[in-house]
């Protein structure tokens, strides 16, 4: 990423979906931020970081003269797409790309990263600012699907706390890769079966990827603990209980809960509130 702001025809549609930029320069309501280039040994830690592999679809907000989207089509295969809102940056990057022998895996578009269509991304990379993210962090939360990898270089999201954080080194200075898993909406009152048998509610309040649960059967609360959300999966233990299971709208399927010494038995919900 270098700005401080699957296959085959179902990805080419999805990422034909992403185009949509103004004619001129001027009409971009987004915000123009210093290009400063990512040293090439952070970019490679950032697509590492966010594991990436040649099912993904990168998008590089702020992409700057391309780098990140070419390191990701040249050295892991996905298929990379550059958001960049100075137009000479943007051809410099479709240059650079053809040089780097994958023109045909990476698309650069002048646009405003603020209108972008975002739902084709598995990947997103940034390079902005914090106040950039902070604006930014309702679009992502919003348009990515839960699981989707978030990686920013040196900008945090505000209250939102990263899953994991890299340090690089570098000569000059130390850098900081920030890594977000978009989560599932879980908060909310669900209705329980365990093992196919009516089992209670379970009341979840969530701060992005930590939640709170609290398990109430027939004769009252039976426990509250904390859990945490990675994509759509969810897991929490209460009651000497540890639940797993995946949020699929407005149902948790895939589950199992696990008591200490105990093998797995299937549980689901159904979320009620």
């Amino acid at each position: 990423m270098t700005r401080s702001p699957t296959r085959g025809a179902a990805v080419a549609l999805a990422l034909l979906g992403l185009v949509g930029c103004s004619t001129l320069r001027e009409h971009f309501a987004g915000p123009d931020i210093l290009f400063v280039a990512t040293p090439p040994a952070v970019t490679l830690e950032m697509l590492r970081v966010a594991s990436v592999t040649a099912e993904d679809v990168v998008v590089d907000l702020g992409s700057g003269d391309g780098r990140v989207v070419i390191a990701a089509a040249r050295d892991f295969g996905a298929r990379g797409v550059g958001i960049e809102i100075d137009p000479v940056l943007a051809h410099t990057s479709r240059d650079a790309a053809l040089a780097a022998g994958v023109a045909e895996r990476t698309t650069f578009l002048w646009q405003d990263l603020f209108v972008a269509d975002l739902h084709a991304a598995t990947v997103v990379t940034l390079y902005l600012r914090d106040d950039v993210n902070l604006k930014l962090r309702p679009k992502l939360l919003r348009e990515l699907t839960p699981g989707t990898r978030v990686v920013s270089h040196d900008f945090g999201m505000g209250d939102w706390p990263p899953d994991r954080v890299v340090r690089v080194r570098e000569p000059e200075r130390e850098h900081t890769v920030y890594l977000w898993l978009v989560p599932a909406e879980a908060a909310g009152r669900w209705q329980i079966r365990i093992d196919d048998h009516e089992a209670g509610t379970l009341t979840l309040a969530q701060h992005y990827q930590v939640v709170a649960a609290t398990l109430t059967g027939e004769t009252g609360a039976v426990g509250t603990a904390e859990g945490r959300l990675r994509g759509d999966r969810l897991q929490f233990t209460v009651d000497g209980r540890t639940f797993r299971g995946r949020v699929e709208g407005d149902g948790i399927v895939d589950g199992t809960v696990t008591a200490v010494n105990a093998i797995a038995v299937p549980w689901t919900a159904r979320r009620v509130h």
